[in-house]
């Protein structure tokens, strides 16, 4: 329908409906240039307040924002523990020591002061400047970086460094972090007992392994942060150092004892292996022990003075890993062995307390005894002819040992054997202990108990042999051996005292007197008069293991004794494996070898020789 054909009504009702519709459309469009006047005006005049507070306040809240953040986490190192001897020479010290810390970031905030405090680095320390560029470029934004061509810096340097510092303001961005190094003063003394420390810092062989948890301390903490006025702030939770540990090792001894094996090794007889290790026999205080695989604890990869550079260039890698480690290792309780007639004192101690023999019994020996299916001979083939107890062992009768052997039976032997500490560790507080190997009861039939009575057939090592013998002689207690007497914190005091500790008792006092007097005759008449030293009473035994396979004919060569023979305060045991001799079967050199150290070394021990 048209509009002309609607009512007058019709029409005035379009006619306003669209009046309307265009009203609001008007209101519409002015609202919302309203708001949006509105809105402009409001977010101008947000950005006008920031602009006025970050004006007035800025620094301010920059300050506060910053005091959140941590500025560094680092580790303070404690000192590690001392190792020092009965007489407090160091043998073994952590020396404190400086590494140079760069803050980049802090470099970075000012392009002079960081020309500045890179040239006087470069100057002072010597170092590249081209890599300290690399660091501080590469890390703009850290606060904590190393080089490593400025670490381990002594004091001395950094000292001079610091007043550099203090007189020149625009070096920044650097300080210094302490740290220390391990260093062994005496070098190569004790290396075998004292170790050395490991590439990860910790103690490897020797006495650093064994107390390494005594010697290490607690690391410390420092954290640093800009408080609301922009200043460093340090909190420090201090580091704890380790305690020291003082050995009963005598330095003095220790290296006469090793200077003496070295001079054998290059001007005399020599052997394949040459080692020595004395005892206080009345508490189980190692006072020496060494052989004549020796190293620099400074530099313990440098094989230079065991070998020579013709050895080591001919060493494949393997070689020279095995080689390190036997370098390393302590012969003195690692290394077993057939000890020989140095076993003998043990078979006659053990018949004595079973009261099977007497002062006054006797053995006739004909140079060789049929046991079994075979012979077994004496080391004097005509025979020793009748011996009493005494100058059986004075004379090194393998004869008489086996007579002895037989008197017991086999439970008697093998309870004896492990009552002296043998095919079992001695339990000294030093690690890579070896057990040795002898023969259970049921294996003692008649061979092995006429060979085991003069020291074949069985292994033992040093420690075992020397705490066994202390034993022996000291009126038949068993100490435990020990090579640290005393642990003392930081301050040096004493916080424990490692006393003697007597494991068992191993044979009667009247025993052990007898025992004392045999040994005292094979020394002033016996097979062991070279071991005699001018002025002092020497009790003793020699040894003469022949190796297997014997076909070869070698032979270790050893000598047991102690000082005064009569009241011992010193036991001292030398072995010789090999000596560089066509007929090796001879204990001379090890007594001889012996009577040399303990005329050196005792004088050292409190012990001096009589006017007479």
């Amino acid at each position: 329908m048209s509009t002309y054909n609607r009512t007058p009504y019709t029409r005035r009702r379009i006619r306003r409906r669209k009046a309307k519709t265009k009203r609001f459309t008007r209101g519409m469009r002015i609202t919302l240039f309203a708001f949006f006047v509105l809105f402009l005006l409001a977010f101008l005049a947000f950005l006008v307040r920031i602009y006025l507070i970050n004006d007035k306040n800025g620094d301010r809240y920059k300050k506060a924002a910053l005091s959140q953040q941590s500025y560094t986490n680092t580790v303070l190192n404690y000192q590690r523990g001392a190792i020092k001897d009965c007489n407090n020479t160091t043998l073994a010290v952590s020396i404190r020591k400086y590494n140079l810390v760069l803050e980049p970031r802090t470099l970075n905030t000012d392009d002079e002061n960081k020309i500045t405090t890179v040239n006087a680095i470069v100057q002072h320390f010597g170092v590249d400047k081209t890599k300290l560029d690399e660091v501080i470029a590469d890390r703009p934004n850290s606060m904590y970086e190393h080089l490593d061509e400025l670490r381990n810096l002594d004091s001395k340097t950094v000292e001079a460094f610091e007043e550099k510092m203090k007189k020149e303001k625009k070096i920044q961005g650097v300080w210094f972090e302490e740290t220390y190094t391990r260093d062994y003063p005496l070098h190569t003394v004790g290396c075998n007992l004292i170790g050395f420390m490991s590439s990860e810092n910790s103690g490897t062989y020797g006495v650093e392994e064994s107390y390494n948890d005594v010697l290490c301390g607690t690391t410390g903490r420092e954290y640093g942060y800009f408080d609301a006025n922009m200043n460093l702030q340090r909190t420090i939770k201090e580091a704890k150092d380790g305690n020291s540990v003082i050995l009963t090792i005598d330095a003095n001894v220790q290296q006469i004892v090793e200077q003496e094996i070295a001079d054998f090794q290059k001007n005399g007889v020599g052997a394949e292996r040459v080692a020595v290790m004395m005892m206080n026999p009345n508490n189980g205080e190692v006072l020496a022990m060494a052989s004549d695989f020796t190293f620099d604890l400074n530099n313990p990869r440098d094989m230079s003075l065991t070998y020579t550079e013709k050895e080591i260039n001919a060493m494949s890698e393997d070689e020279k890993k095995n080689n390190l480690m036997e370098m390393w290792s302590n012969f003195c309780i690692g290394s077993a062995y057939e000890p020989g007639s140095t076993y003998k004192p043990f078979t006659i101690a053990a018949a004595l307390d079973e009261n099977l023999i007497e002062d006054n019994s006797t053995f006739n020996c004909k140079g060789v005894k049929k046991v079994a299916d075979r012979d077994i001979h004496c080391s004097n083939r005509s025979g020793h002819g009748v011996l009493d107890l005494r100058h059986a062992l004075m004379e090194s009768c393998n004869v008489a040992m086996m007579d002895i052997a037989f008197k017991m039976n086999r439970k008697q032997v093998s309870e004896y054997n492990k009552l002296f500490g043998f095919g079992q560790r001695t339990g000294i507080d030093l690690p890579g202990e070896a057990s040795g190997i002898i023969h259970e009861e049921e294996g003692l039939n008649p061979v092995e108990l006429a060979t085991s009575s003069f020291g074949q057939t069985q292994t033992m090592t040093m420690v075992q042999m020397l705490g066994g013998f202390c034993s022996l002689i000291n009126g038949g207690s068993y100490y435990q051996p020990h090579v640290v007497k005393e642990i003392q914190n930081s301050d040096g005091e004493v916080v424990e005292k490692i006393n003697p500790v007597i494991i068992k008792k191993t044979v009667s006092e009247d025993t052990s007197s007898k025992l004392r007097s045999y040994l005292k005759s094979t020394v002033e008449e016996g097979t062991a008069s070279p071991a005699k030293v001018k002025g002092y009473l020497i009790g003793g035994k020699t040894g003469t293991a022949e190796k297997r396979p014997v076909s070869k004919k070698k032979y270790l060569v050893s000598f047991i004794g102690c000082v005064p023979a009569d009241n011992p305060e010193v036991a001292i045991y030398v072995i010789m494996d090999e000596p560089h001799v066509k007929d090796q079967a001879h204990s001379t050199y090890a007594t001889e070898f012996s009577s040399k150290i303990m005329k050196k070394v005792l004088p050292f021990m409190g012990q001096y020789a009589s006017p007479k």
